[in-house]
């Protein structure tokens, strides 16, 4: 341990091995040596302990911490090296610092791996809710596909039959005007009129149902709202009877609007088809027109009002967007509504919903031709 004695004056007296190595100096060297050269200021070293300089040989020197204590007319002087002591201190606190830094950085590298795993299941619950609403999507697209091979396959019943019809209704009425009098020619007439009847009623419809599925651009035109209605329920009627759904129809006079009328029809069949497929065990149609004024702008309006379940409340305001629909898998397109609205928009109209438990309405506006 480096260690001195030195006198009253300042002379050392003797020193340790520890001191000798650590300041360079040999024993003669040091003898009588001021101590003011090796340690210190020049000054007396306080008693007790403080901080001070050892001077080596080679002119360096060390900071050490010195223990003096005097007694019998010397000083004893301890020197303990602090060097190392700082040394090891600035290593704790770069240690320290090197310890906190990884701590900060394991602490993001698993809040980060916590945010990837909840990514990844939030990426896992998406991914399958899209191949579900894929799947749902194929099947609404293979369901319009039979759709529209339905449609044609209609057109070209509606050709087929239109033919033997006219022949039937043909020779009915020549029958007709062929009768004899007498009460077995008022029987025969009687039923023969009725097969002219029936004839006659077919050949309107299947006339209007290759009016209606004839692919040809939307030419608009003067149209009469309440004809459209009753031109479409031609189609519609025993459709409505087989369902066990009952029709009201309440037409007041509307004012001519600009459209297509093969493209109304369409909103027309679509609204009532929806609102059957919302009655399953039968219920009641309500379809009105009336005038409404809006905005200083007259509209011809007509409603279709059913008492089915209802439209939920989720999804009341999405439902004309495409492959919305209320019905199971592969029994809907989800196309219907979202085609109404695309067609009352072309007639620079709107449609408006209402939906309760008890039943749905929904208001198509169409606005009314402007006076010349």
């Amino acid at each position: 341990m480096p260690a001195i004695i030195a006198d009253n004056s300042g002379k050392i007296l003797r020193a340790s091995a520890g001191l000798r190595e650590l300041t360079g100096y040999c024993s003669r060297e040091l003898s009588r040596m001021p101590l003011g050269l090796i340690a210190g200021d020049g000054r007396p070293f306080p008693e007790g302990v403080s901080e001070t300089w050892l001077f080596t040989k080679d002119g360096g020197k060390v900071l050490v911490r010195a223990c003096a204590s005097s007694s019998s007319g010397a000083v004893l002087i301890i020197f303990h090296p602090l060097e190392r002591e700082k040394e090891l201190a600035d290593s704790l606190v770069a240690a320290r610092a090197e310890l906190t830094t990884r701590q900060r950085y394991l602490e993001d590298f698993r809040e980060g791996v916590f945010r990837m795993i909840s990514d990844l299941d939030r990426s896992e619950s998406e991914l399958k809710g899209a191949l579900q609403k894929l799947s749902e999507t194929q099947m609404q697209l293979m369901q319009s596909s039979k759709m529209t091979a339905l449609g044609e396959l209609a057109a070209s019943l509606a050709h087929e039959v239109a033919q033997p019809l006219t022949v039937i209704r043909g020779v009915s009425q020549g029958m007709l005007r062929s009768m004899t009098a007498g009460e077995a020619g008022a029987l025969a007439f009687e039923k023969v009129n009725l097969i002219s009847e029936a004839a006659r009623k077919m050949e309107a419809i299947v006339k209007h149902l290759r009016v209606f599925t004839r692919v040809t651009p939307p030419a608009f035109e003067p149209v009469d709202l309440n004809s459209v209605v009753r031109d479409a329920f031609l189609i519609l009627k025993e459709m409505l009877i087989a369902h066990s759904i009952d029709t009201v129809i309440d037409l007041a006079p509307v004012p001519g609007i600009a459209g297509n009328q093969t493209r109304l029809e369409q909103v027309i069949i679509n609204l009532v088809t929806n609102a059957r497929d919302a009655m399953p065990d039968g219920g009641v149609l309500k379809v009105m027109s009336l005038t409404s004024e809006r905005d200083g702008k007259r509209y011809a309006v007509l409603t279709v009002e059913d008492t089915g379940t209802g439209i939920p409340r989720e999804i009341i305001d999405r439902i004309f967007d495409p492959f919305v629909t209320t019905k199971e898998a592969g029994k809907g397109t989800g196309l219907g509504l979202s085609i109404t609205a695309g067609i009352v928009k072309e007639h620079r109209g709107y449609i408006k919903v209402e939906s309760d438990p008890h039943g749905t309405a929904f208001h198509v506006f169409i606005p009314a031709l402007e006076k010349c």
